[in-house]
């Protein structure tokens, strides 16, 4: 590899993880290169408008130019045909139906899906918006968002069965559980007797852009199947979100 180039991406990289502008000296510790070195990187970094220097402090930061650049790269990729394959092998390991969702005010909405070759199957439609707060896609999704949208996500909540959770409080506790784990497992919250297991993906940036999951009947979605569907879940999670550009899929570890 170019030596020079490697460089200049490791002090773009520390600058664009940095929570605040660096000095020099610490740039050059965090690159493991000396002053001088660091020096003409951010120079010349600086007359590309990579970087950029703050008069008060003297120390550096990221521009948007990085900004600008990766949503030019992310708007080529179309989500779908990024997963599709993915989904494909999902849903051959686990003999059920699989889906990807998005999330939108408040709902998950189906943007792909393969149905299992099963008779008694999970039966999901592309373009159904369904609530996030209790579907498995849906608080996968939501566990990583912000407050605004699990504010959105906890309007009207009303039960869909004897198991929804169906209040705030309630939605909070199961949020801070898949945080906790890393997936969602839903049982018959918005269809009675189907079973769902589901992942967030992420994006370049590590934002969290679509769910990935699995959805059976609750006679063939035991305990042993449940686990075999979770870590297929986490798993195509962690490929489409490589594949998408992040490096580090942040799911739990997988179940035993």
């Amino acid at each position: 590899m170019e030596k020079t180039v490697v460089k200049a991406i490791r002090v773009l990289e520390s600058l664009a993880l940095s929570p605040r502008p660096r000095a020099l000296g610490e740039i050059a510790a965090v690159c493991d290169m000396t002053k001088s070195n660091a020096h003409r990187l951010l120079q010349t970094l600086s007359e590309m408008h990579y970087v950029r220097q703050v008069p008060e402090s003297r120390s550096y930061e990221a521009t948007l130019r990085l900004w600008e650049m990766g949503m030019r790269v992310f708007d080529r990729f179309d989500i779908r045909g990024v997963a599709s394959p993915v989904l494909r092998g999902l849903q051959e390991k686990t003999g059920e139906s699989v889906h990807l969702s998005i999330f939108d005010d408040g709902d998950a909405v189906y943007i792909d899906r393969i149905d299992s070759q099963q008779a008694v199957r999970a039966y999901i439609r592309i373009g159904d918006r369904v609530p996030a707060y209790c579907t498995a896609t849906g608080r996968a999704m939501l566990a990583c968002l912000g407050e605004a949208e699990v504010a959105a996500a906890s309007r009207d909540m009303r039960r869909h069965t004897e198991l929804t959770v169906a209040t705030p409080d309630a939605l909070a506790a199961a949020l801070a559980e898949v945080r906790e784990k890393g997936y969602a497992l839903t049982r018959g919250e918005w269809r009675q007797g189907v079973v769902g297991v589901a992942a967030p993906i992420r994006s370049q940036s590590g934002t969290v852009v679509a769910g990935v999951g699995v959805a059976g009947p609750a006679e063939r979605m035991g305990e042993d199947n449940v686990a075999v569907a979770t870590r297929a879940v986490l798993q195509a999670a962690t490929d489409i979100s490589h594949a998408l550009g992040f490096s580090d899929s942040g799911h739990a570890g997988l179940p035993s």
